[in-house]
């Protein structure tokens, strides 16, 4: 008997549940406004209340499933529902309920927690909509769930990492903001007002157009990018220094940082915290050295974090010959591009907080002069523990390092100078020995036969002899010379030393068929070392010899004319000439030879010649044509000058 009433009983309670279900289906066919309710209804639970028998509810299956419990064990009762919901929050849902039957416009929409059947919270937003009969009296009640656990989860997680670094916020004096993304909704902490001059009473209502509303109109855009950055994981955080603008009307400085901290499912951001701070004076500091480092005289630049250009000076760019005016915001890598792996490894260790000396590096550039740069690289700090970015400041040491370089060779030509003058005095000493011995057994051999005294051999043995004790003579006064050549010339008549010069030679110009013409005047005198004189005497006229043309009857004529400034010696052949496009840049070289067909020529002459007239102060210039000759013009000082 009891079994059959209770099976009567379900099926008057499924008829009941029957007829609710059909008759929300016909209200959702017959009225759009039903429709419209549910698609803008995100649901995890679908009801429809009987409100004249209040005790008969129905529960969609999603209803009970978001809760943990068995749709198909689960009556539809409003009792059923009253027995899971936290008993605070039943309270607040029949005040809401009495409210919105009284005034519809009042919404039936609150936040309400259950117990899921598993222990746990579950956070339902309930919102509502009564339905009434021809006479204004309420009759059903159509209501949809939305799970909003996760949410709460988030704000609760938000909320204790709030309160966990409220002190610390406190007393760093920061403003503090929070901003739902999805939603729109933003919080501010009072100091976030005060920064600029309110209080929030004062800048209420509050949202996301208040940020904008006092952000400079030109620092919004990049803002909107590094927040789009950090919303896609391409940032840790999001970082931007904003101006604001303050109640006096002047923009003021902000770092405001912040950070996401949810996501829905879709992996979007939901909730993202963050903070103010005011860094006006740090950053007209900021700017003051950057002022500073732009009209400093020496070569400074001034870069972030990311070794973009920050600042530089005039002469940085004249050291490093960057060609671009403005490279501020530029990549120091863009514009300097080839750089090796060592400057980048330098610039990292310097960004953790190394300050680095570089050694000395050499500098080329093609058709540049070589350059010596040394470098400091230090970091700086954007407050007393992040660095900001590296200073990097460069020495041009090229002049100091080319006075080294002088001093070294100066040290070198010294120690060379003590070794010639050695060898000399040994040259010196030694030669007038065998000169005077050679003199000797040719004075001997003559007094043993008297006849051969007037014989032209042994007179061009006398005359040579007589001139290599002349040259070991000067010799000996070459070593004695002081550096100061000018305390050390003497004038000496040109024509004579010419004449001695050309007996000297002459066995070596008969052989050769030269005839040498003296045609300087007996009155011209030349400041000189007689041993330079002799020595750029003979190279000039045995390079005359030397480079005859056998194609006609050869000669040297040399002449001299006197002017305010110098003597002016011609010494003119005609010979085989020298092709002086070719070959004038290095006429004057050491060990260069214009005629290789000439067995004994060394290229040395000339060098030594050229030298030597340097050295007493004087000039040489050449003209010359092939197989016509050469004319060579030495220029000499003489005492009027």
């Amino acid at each position: 008997m009891i079994k059959k009433q209770k099976e009567i009983v379900d099926s008057v309670l499924d008829g009941e549940e029957n007829y609710l279900k059909k008759e929300l289906y016909n209200l959702i066919k017959q009225e759009d406004a039903i429709f419209d309710f549910l698609q803008s209804a995100a649901i995890d639970g679908l009801w429809f209340w009987d409100l004249n028998r209040p005790e008969n509810e129905w529960m969609n299956a999603k209803f009970w499933t978001t809760l943990g419990y068995d749709p198909s064990k689960m009556p539809h009762k409003s009792s059923a529902w009253q027995d899971i919901i936290f008993k605070e929050d039943l309270k607040n849902v029949y005040e809401n309920f009495a409210r919105h039957v009284e005034d519809p416009t009042y919404p039936f929409d609150q936040v309400v927690r259950y117990h899921h059947k598993l222990g746990y919270t579950v956070w339902i937003q309930c919102r509502g909509i009564v339905w009434r009969d021809n006479k204004g009296k309420p009759s059903k009640m159509l209501g949809a769930h939305t799970d909003i656990t996760k949410l709460k989860k988030a704000e609760e997680s938000l909320r204790k990492q709030i309160n966990s670094f409220q002190h610390i916020i406190d007393g760093t004096d920061m403003g503090t903001w929070q901003w739902n993304i999805q939603t729109g909704e933003v919080v501010f902490n009072e100091k976030w007002a005060n920064i600029i001059g309110f209080s929030l009473k004062e800048l209420s209502p509050i949202s996301i157009d208040t940020w904008m509303k006092y952000a400079h109109p030109d620092d919004l855009k990049r803002s909107n990018e590094l927040l789009q950055d950090h919303f896609a994981g391409k940032t840790e955080v999001y970082e931007f220094e904003a101006r604001m603008k303050h109640r006096s009307g002047e923009y003021i400085w902000v770092l405001d940082k912040g950070k996401v901290v949810s996501r829905d499912a879709q992996g979007d951001p939901e909730w993202m915290i963050g903070s103010h701070q005011e860094i006006t004076k740090k950053k007209k500091d900021h700017e003051r050295n950057k002022l500073f480092i732009e009209q400093a005289p020496s070569a400074i630049a001034m870069f972030d974090i990311e070794m973009c250009y920050l600042a530089a000076s005039q002469k940085w760019y004249e050291v490093y010959d960057i060609k671009d005016n403005n490279v501020i915001g530029k990549s120091y890598y863009d514009v300097r591009k080839g750089l090796g792996q060592e400057i980048v490894a330098i610039h990292q260790r310097c960004l953790k907080g190394e300050v680095i000396r570089d050694h000395e590096k050499e500098v080329k550039k093609e058709n540049r002069p070589t350059k010596w740069l040394l470098c400091e690289y230090r970091p700086w700090y954007s407050d007393e523990s992040k660095i900001g970015g590296i200073i990097i400041h460069t020495a041009d040491i090229t002049k100091i390092k080319r006075e080294e370089e002088l001093q070294s060779l100066l040290e070198v030509t010294k120690d060379q100078n003590r070794r010639l003058k050695n060898f000399a005095h040994i040259v010196s000493h030694n030669l007038k020995s065998h000169s005077g011995n050679f003199e000797m057994l040719l004075d001997l051999y003559i007094q043993e036969n008297p006849h051969v005294e007037e014989n032209e051999i042994i007179q061009l043995f006398r005359k040579a002899s007589h001139n290599l004790s002349d040259t070991i003579l000067h010799l000996n006064d070459v070593v004695q010379i002081n550096t100061t050549l000018d305390e050390n010339l003497k004038p000496i008549q040109l024509k004579q030393i010419i004449d001695k010069v050309t007996r000297t030679v002459s066995a070596f110009a008969i052989e050769s068929d030269v005839k040498i013409s003296n045609n300087v005047k007996d009155n011209i005198e030349v400041l000189a070392i007689p041993a330079y004189l002799d020595s750029i005497l003979l190279n000039f006229i045995t390079n005359g010899i030397k480079y005859r043309s056998n194609k006609r009857e050869s000669f040297i004529a040399l002449s001299a004319v006197e002017s305010d400034k110098y003597i002016e010696l011609t010494i003119e052949d005609n010979g085989l000439g020298i092709d002086l496009e070719k070959h004038r840049s290095k006429l004057f070289g050491m060990y260069k030879t214009f005629h290789p067909n000439i067995s004994n020529s060394r290229g040395i002459g000339l060098f030594i010649a050229k030298n030597q007239i340097e050295a007493i102060g004087g000039d040489v210039d050449v003209e010359s044509n092939i197989d016509c000759g050469t004319i060579f013009k030495i220029y000499f000082r003489h005492e009027k000058n």
